[in-house]
């Protein structure tokens, strides 16, 4: 599911959980139709953030850990992350392991193992392909040296560099996997694996933008760097003066190489329903070279351009009317 998508699940979908029995099917119907009109205002390339969620661009690259107990569930468990979900060519993987005991209930999160946990555990990673192929071993360690950052910790960790032979080419973007493995003096195992991309984008983001009003929407301008020629994907999420995200927006251009320009259009509605009024902020903007499967993922920039002063009038108030979502949420009554 991409950024976009869900967002739209976090806007259309939130009253979901309070459906108790088929009677209330009906007004759950009306529910969805009444969100469906709501979000037809704001075209796909625009979409406001709900109150409250997190800068959906830094969320989606938060490294996701994996945690797998032992036989039938027993503790402790083994949790494994990468440092990033992105390297960039030549970069240092960051890899990290932890042995956690499992919750006495299950609202707990999970904890440091307890003193009774069997070991000491011995802890070793295989890095591999997305065909399961074998590209390295890697052994972790508690020892504060090297990768680890705190001796003792119960947070094991190793590094590894894809060899130069196996760098992805410009534009491409190769995903690996790494397995992990704990074994204590007992010979209990514990498996989890997790995985994260060496990408080498076709282009880059300069640092410089620039801003506009036009036609009632905020045109935010980002100087790129293209190196090879193709289809890039440009996003970025808009802050209020405050810091809260509001918007996403993206765009999508085929450039050729140099240096130049590509403009993200924001829709003015969602801004201008929000209240802005002052200096809006690029809170986080990334570009992303398309030119197969996986998207090379590009640098994510923070708090990359401040905007020149906005009134709220400046902004349209016109519904951008999704014949599309109309359509679904007439079908729904």
């Amino acid at each position: 599911m991409n950024t976009f998508s869900k967002v739209a699940v976090l806007s259309v979908l939130p009253f979901i959980s309070s459906v108790a029995s088929a009677a209330d099917a009906p007004k759950l119907a009306d529910q969805a139709a009444a969100e469906y009109r709501n979000l037809s205002k704001y075209p796909e390339w625009t979409l406001p953030v709900p109150a409250g969620a997190p800068n959906p661009i830094l969320s989606e690259r938060e490294p996701d850990t994996v945690t797998r107990p032992g036989p039938n569930g027993a503790g402790p468990a083994l949790s494994v992350w990468a440092g990033e979900i992105r390297y960039q060519r030549g970069d240092t993987v960051e890899l990290f392991a932890q042995l956690q005991s499992r919750p006495q209930k299950d609202e707990d999160i999970l904890t440091a193992p307890s003193a009774d946990a069997k070991g000491p555990w011995t802890v070793t990673g295989e890095v591999v392909t997305q065909g399961g192929d074998s590209l390295a071993s890697v052994t972790f360690a508690d020892d504060g040296k090297g990768a680890d950052q705190t001796a003792g910790d119960g947070i094991y960790s190793a590094s590894y560099t894809l060899g130069e032979a196996g760098q992805p080419a410009v534009g491409q973007a190769t995903s690996l996997g790494f397995r992990v493995t704990a074994e204590n003096d007992a010979q209990e195992q514990r498996v989890a694996m997790n995985g994260f991309q060496y990408s080498h984008p076709a282009a880059t983001l300069t640092g410089k933008f620039a801003d506009s009003i036009v036609n009632g929407n905020l045109v935010i301008a980002a100087q790129v760097d293209v190196v090879k020629a193709g289809r890039v994907h440009l996003s970025g999420v808009i802050n209020s003066p405050l810091g809260e995200p509001l918007v996403i927006a993206q765009t999508a251009a085929v450039l050729g190489e140099g240096e130049q320009w590509v403009e993200l259009p924001v829709y003015g509605l969602p801004l201008r329903e929000a209240g802005v009024a002052g200096s809006l902020s690029l809170g986080a903007v990334t570009l992303t070279t398309t030119h197969g499967m996986p998207n090379a993922l590009g640098e994510v920039l923070e708090n990359a351009h401040t905007t020149a002063p906005i009134l709220p009038t400046a902004l349209t108030d016109k519904p951008f009317g999704r014949s599309d979502l109309l359509d679904t949420a007439a079908r729904l009554q």
